[in-house]
């Protein structure tokens, strides 16, 4: 009787003592918050897909596209040397251009030289026109080709005065004057010309022509042509044989 009263004491100190410790470790269980998302944070389009899903642009091969960096893609296929030079297989560099040119312009200078030399004024004028044309752009980007198209102006100017003097000078001879001897007078010396009646003297007209100036054996003439002035002389006795076009003497 008291064995059987024992157990049940006992039995019912161990079911309180468990009520006792499930009660303290649900009241010390944490406590879940609510997982609210951050408004600053919006899904993107591509939130819903997984990541080996998401697309990227990929371009075929051989394709050009500007997104890519082609002076990096040549860097890697020919190496940086070859990129810095601009030596690209198939494509010319501007410097191989220049350098063509200035070889080019030095070979159209020389021929020009040679014009000038022979008094081929045609064949000079031609030439450096037609180098001018083609250097005038390319000026700024060499000074030996600055240097070379201002070299052919000046043989283009020096080509233009003496082609209109010598047609000048063709003109003149044409006229065929002779200077026979000078006379000396009161009123200043005077010019025995063949083929005028009396004597000339300073500022007086001969033919198509103005005497500016009687010296001892030599007498100067003003002479017109294409609406400039030149000065041409005659000495005493002097042979003139007129030249045919583009004959020197």
């Amino acid at each position: 009787m008291r064995f059987s009263l024992l157990t049940l004491l006992v039995a019912g100190a161990l079911v309180a003592s468990n009520l006792m410790f499930v009660v303290v470790v649900a009241g010390d269980a944490p406590v879940t918050k609510p997982v609210v998302e951050s408004p600053g944070k919006a899904a993107g389009p591509f939130a819903q897909l997984a990541e080996e899903e998401k697309w990227t642009f990929d371009p075929p091969v051989n394709r050009v596209d500007i997104f890519y960096d082609l002076e990096a893609m040549l860097e890697k296929q020919f190496g940086s040397e070859l990129v810095d030079q601009r030596i690209i297989p198939g494509v010319r560099a501007p410097g191989d251009e220049i350098n063509q040119l200035r070889e080019w312009a030095k070979g159209e200078l020389s021929r020009i030289e040679g014009f000038i030399f022979e008094r081929k004024w045609d064949d000079a004028l031609k030439t450096t026109e037609s180098g001018i044309k083609k250097l005038q752009p390319r000026v700024g980007d060499d000074s030996a080709i600055a240097q070379i198209t201002d070299k052919m102006k000046r043989y283009r100017a020096q080509a233009e005065e003496a082609k209109i003097f010598e047609e000048a000078q063709e003109k003149f001879d044409a006229l065929g004057l002779r200077v026979e001897g000078i006379l000396w007078s009161p009123i200043g010396s005077l010019a025995v010309i063949n083929g005028e009646p009396r004597a000339r003297a300073i500022n007086e007209r001969v033919k198509d022509c103005v005497i500016i100036n009687i010296d001892t054996n030599r007498v100067d003439f003003l002479f017109r042509y294409n609406r400039r002035r030149f000065e041409f002389q005659r000495y005493v006795g002097e042979e003139v044989v007129a030249n045919k076009p583009g004959q020197t003497k």
